[in-house]
């Protein structure tokens, strides 16, 4: 057991276990005070005095684990909404954060309706249980971050992996320090009762909003706050590090467009951790920018951990691309349960990329997958709703250039995939860029006996499949170690321009 996060008010732990996101029931007690019972890796405890300690205490079926701990020395400054939701109130919040003392923290009462609150250096946020912020639903009330304008020399209005003209996010840090946003309340961006989700891929004076984007930020927490109905992506980290994404749940419904849950964009030391995600898209997409952000940032996404996490109702559980070309090495995605997805673990680029579009040293284990249609997808032929068909998507072998990208080796082991529907692996690299290894080590598959067929991934030529195995194309080595099928699969393999296929 170790702790997250401590804030003024709040503690997060998580259990050491090898349990997926839920785990045996355990009582926790604070101080010797009875804190109920739970059932997940990770918790967070609200309500506490700040400067003060602690003594916790979990007690198990089979196991007792203590550990003591310090709440932060901040003091509070509340701010009682006056418009109880009807009326906007960015100015007097925004005036109000900017005036908080180096050792304050801000608690928001009630419900207050905002545009977009920017963030501030050193700043502790609090949303405690029963407070709100709500969007805005009229857009030409929100600011504008130009895609022709640069922040810490990166362009401040971006959109899919490109510069473009954006609106500003409900919370929008630049370039701030030590932040903590956290509590048990909720942010709702209200995009249901607006026009973000109506022709949404027109842009309309700028881009869609996120729910909360961080620029060249460094060292941001959030912990605990549900963030939902979202114009565009719930989350978007850009271009920025040490950041912790601490037992949230972000909520979309599963048919509100292009609403992903967490989007690393060129992050470093990213940590997300007993997080609920539900979305109309992709739960957790890792990214790293299109070509012209490779060429002019050179800027990888790296040190990505994912643990303990609960994905429901996406596109895919964990994805890297396909905005990728700045290249995306060191993802463990761990101790995690997906359920209802589309696809488990997923990996989507295509040609253009730019060979600084290196992915490796990524690593899923310890998953378990639950009515996943398609656990383990890696598309190097990746096509969006809004792509054209042009020479990306040609099956033969084009000449290699700077802008091919390069597939490296991934593993996956220790999962158990249940109710598969279209089948457990599509494994698809380019003719002149094949991916170089695949791994998969102790997985479990069953199948669902009522699937119907269906596109394990998206590509120009919309196969579809039901209960196979693995179609590969255009890789050099599959290995496959104690891949056990609880079902006969209606093909176990279909290959095409496959050089090794070891199985043990």
């Amino acid at each position: 057991m170790h702790i997250l996060l401590t804030t003024p008010t709040s503690v997060s732990v998580e259990l050491e276990n090898r349990d997926s996101y839920y785990t045996d029931f355990y009582t926790v007690y604070l101080n010797g005070q009875d804190m109920g019972r739970k059932n997940l890796n990770s918790f967070s405890l609200h309500g506490l005095e700040p400067a003060a300690s602690y003594e916790l205490r979990v007690v198990g079926k089979h196991f007792t684990n203590s550990i003591t701990f310090q709440t932060l020395a901040r003091r509070e400054r509340i701010y009682h909404s006056t418009g109880g939701g009807t009326e906007n109130e960015t100015d007097s919040l925004q005036q109000t954060i900017d005036s908080l003392e180096a050792d304050e923290f801000l608690t928001i009462q009630g419900i207050c309706k905002v545009t977009a609150l920017f963030l501030r250096d050193n700043l502790y946020l609090h949303l405690p249980k029963d407070s709100k912020l709500i969007g805005e639903t009229d857009r030409n009330l929100f600011p504008i971050l130009p895609a022709d304008r640069e922040e810490n020399g990166i362009v401040l209005g971006t959109w899919e992996g490109r510069a473009d003209d954006s609106f500003a996010s409900i919370l929008t840090g630049i370039g701030v320090k030590h932040v903590c946003i956290y509590g048990e309340g909720i942010i709702d961006c209200r995009a249901q009762e607006s026009d973000w989700w109506v022709n949404h891929r027109v842009k309309r004076i700028a881009r869609r909003p996120k729910g909360i984007f961080l620029h060249t930020c460094e060292n941001v927490s959030l912990e605990g706050i549900t963030v939902c109905n979202t114009p565009s992506w719930n989350q978007h980290p850009f271009y920025s590090r040490d950041l912790k994404y601490i037992n949230m749940k972000l909520i979309n419904p599963a048919n509100s467009p292009t609403t992903d849950g967490i989007d690393p964009e060129s992050c470093d030391n990213v940590l997300i951790v007993g997080t609920r995600i539900s979305v109309g898209d992709d739960c957790i997409a890792i990214k790293s920018g299109k070509l012209e952000f490779a060429e002019r940032y050179h800027t990888p996404s790296s040190h990505i951990t994912v643990r303990n996490c609960l994905m429901e109702y996406g596109h895919a559980g964990v994805t890297i691309g396909s905005e990728n070309s700045g290249g995306v090495r060191d993802v463990l995605v761990t101790n995690c349960f997906f359920k209802m997805t589309d696809r488990g673990l997923r990996i989507k680029s295509q040609r253009g990329r730019g060979n600084l579009a290196v992915i490796r040293d990524i690593v899923f284990q310890n998953i378990r997958m639950e009515d996943v249609k398609s656990p383990f997808v890696i598309n190097a032929f990746y096509k969006a709703g809004n792509d054209e068909l042009d020479e990306r998507f040609l099956r033969e072998a084009q000449p290699v250039t700077d802008l091919t990208p390069v597939f490296l080796e991934f593993t996956f082991e220790d999962i158990t995939c249940e109710n598969v529907s279209y089948g457990v692996g599509f494994f698809l690299g380019l003719p002149e860029s094949m991916l170089k290894k695949v791994t998969l080590k102790n997985v479990s598959v069953s199948y669902k006996p009522d699937a119907e067929a269906g596109e394990m991934a998206m590509t120009a030529w919309k196969e579809t499949f039901r209960h196979a195995g693995f179609i590969c194309e255009n890789l050099e080595e599959l290995n496959l170690e104690h891949v056990v099928f609880q079902d006969a699969p209606s093909e176990k393999y279909i290959l095409r321009n496959v050089h090794q296929v070891k199985e043990n």
